[in-house]
C-alpha cells in the first residue's frame, strides 16, 4: 500500500490532509463513472446518435451523477436481443 509520503511527492503538500480511505474511495468513483460514461458515448458514436452523444459529452465533464445519465441511456437503448432460431423439421 503507498505511504502517504509518496502520495505527496506524486499529488502536492494540499492532497496531503486527505485521508487515504478518502483517496482510494474517490479513485473508485472516478473510474466507475469513466466506464459508465466511455461505454455510453462509444454506443452513441456507433448508433449515430448525435443528440445523446452531446448530452452524455457535456455530462461527463460539468454534472457529478456518478454516471446516472450514461446508465440510463444504456438501458433505453439496449441492443435488441436476437430472436431465437427454430430448426426446421425436413420432410422426406
Amino acid at each position: 500500500m503507498a505511504d502517504i509520503g509518496s502520495i505527496t511527492a506524486l499529488l502536492g503538500e494540499g492532497i496531503a490532509n486527505i485521508p487515504l480511505e478518502w483517496l482510494i474511495i474517490l479513485i473508485v468513483i472516478i473510474i466507475w463513472k469513466l466506464v459508465w460514461y466511455g461505454l455510453a458515448l462509444y454506443k452513441s458514436l456507433e448508433r449515430k446518435q448525435i443528440v445523446w452523444f452531446t448530452v452524455l459529452f457535456v455530462c461527463t465533464f460539468i454534472l457529478n451523477d456518478l454516471g446516472l445519465i450514461a446508465i440510463i441511456y444504456l438501458l433505453l437503448n439496449k441492443d435488441p436481443e436476437p430472436k431465437a432460431k427454430v430448426a426446421k423439421k425436413r420432410r422426406r
